[in-house]
């Protein structure tokens, strides 16, 4: 008999790269705040202009690409978490975040709300640098020499709770829903599956959200960002981009 008779072939799962995902994260990210900054704006600005059948398609669309933005989120955090534990300067990390905070918040004002400062919403960039605060705390909690696993359950979570808070009262984008998934991804990042699984849960408030991570089951862990500057530089680019546009049309 044929020894290849023999031969059990198995698929191979398809691997996707940071790049790849976060590339998709970005798509979706565009199509998310083009729904909000151009369309939504658009019905509030002309509304009693449209017919209510133009209205409804409007609404439609816009519904559209808000459930379709819900998938962004949720990578991006992911990629939070990995670059947290990859990088060789923490603090190198949080000051470039923190820079971007800083370029991104009048696009992100201009993008969503037509206005250059709105200080009621902080873009996402400083959401992102309270987390890896957040992370660096519970880090060195768990570094503790003689704590205990419960005292260090216990401070990481008042941790988590603290940082929310913080978020929360700079009205931080997605506040502490960014916290809490974050905080969930890096404490199951030994695990496996289970970490996705945890994190779709961990974004269940949201609907759509959990979809994520079926995107993220497919991420090859042994490939490195490139360009990574160019995701930093999207963010705020893109949000100029759909001000023009609903400059234009609004």
């Amino acid at each position: 008999m044929d020894k290849d008779t023999n031969t059990v072939f198995t698929a191979k799962k398809p691997r996707l790269s940071c790049n790849v995902l976060k590339l998709i994260a970005c798509i979706f990210m565009f199509t998310d705040h083009f729904g909000y900054g151009v369309l939504h704006n658009y019905m509030l600005t002309h509304g009693m202009d449209l017919m209510p059948e133009e209205y409804k398609l409007l609404n439609t669309v816009y519904e559209v690409c808000h459930g379709i933005g819900r998938l962004a989120f949720p990578i991006f955090c992911f990629f939070i978490v990995e670059g947290f534990l990859r990088t060789r300067s923490i603090l190198k990390y949080m000051a470039r975040m923190a820079v971007f905070a800083v370029i991104s918040e009048i696009p992100f004002d201009l993008g969503l709300y037509g206005v250059p400062f709105r200080w009621e919403h902080q873009n996402i960039m400083v959401t992102f640098l309270i987390a890896l605060i957040m992370l660096s705390v519970i880090r060195y909690i768990g570094n503790i020499r003689g704590l205990s696993n419960f005292m260090i359950c216990f401070t990481s979570i008042c941790a988590v709770i603290a940082f929310s808070d913080i978020a929360v009262m700079l009205n931080a984008d997605y506040s502490w829903k960014c916290m809490l998934l974050t905080a969930v991804l890096y404490f199951t990042r030994n695990t496996g599956t289970f970490r996705l699984l945890a994190g779709a849960a961990a974004t269940s408030w949201e609907k759509y959200a959990p979809l994520s991570f079926l995107l993220l089951y497919f991420y090859d862990p042994q490939t490195r960002p490139v360009h990574k500057y160019a995701f930093y530089l999207f963010y705020p680019l893109h949000l100029l981009v759909i001000y023009m546009i609903a400059w234009l049309l609004i």
